[in-house]
């Protein structure tokens, strides 16, 4: 082989071989709590969101869809992008968002979610009454509620004068 075309070959193999090894890196690098790498994992994965449903929840799921990277628009103030919104086998509704860093996984965060959901779950002309449970769900890498607990329950209640819940 003559000399300088050698060369380019030799230059185009080092080439590739640093991106691959930038690659590799880069790989090694991500978790699975990372945002993007979990999205990409449960794109369109059934059985795996229906594992993480029954583990957090602790009940038997069967998902119906799966949809990731979905976008809420809200046309009064601030829209969300879903990391993963589910559908179980009796309509309930998850959003299961993925939050390595600890800022923007409080509770507060939880409820503009919900409120999303809700708002498009429910078409116009349908009762409220007929709207289906739905569950907002933050996997952290952290303990952000600062409690030493695997799991928090955030519930909505009625409260009465009286200090009971309905």
């Amino acid at each position: 082989m003559l000399p300088v075309v050698r060369n380019e070959v030799e230059k185009n193999m080092n080439t590739k071989e640093q991106l691959h090894q930038q690659d590799l890196e880069r790989l090694k690098l991500l978790r699975y709590i990372d945002d993007d790498f979990m999205t990409v994992c449960l794109e369109d994965n059934v059985e795996g969101v229906e594992l993480i449903l029954r583990i957090i929840l602790g009940r038997d799921i069967r998902v119906r869809s799966v949809r990731t990277q979905e976008l809420l628009k809200n046309l009064q103030g601030r829209s969300a992008i879903l990391d993963v919104h589910a559908v179980d086998s009796t309509g309930k509704e998850y959003d299961i968002e993925i939050q390595r860093s600890d800022a923007g996984a409080g509770a507060k965060r939880a409820r503009h979610n919900s409120s999303l959901l809700d708002a498009h779950i429910l078409r116009p002309g349908e009762n409220t009454e007929d709207i289906p449970d739905s569950y907002v769900i933050f996997i952290t890498e952290n303990d952000v509620m600062g409690k030493n607990q695997a799991t928090y329950h955030i519930q909505r209640y009625v409260e009465t004068t009286e200090g009971k819940e309905l």
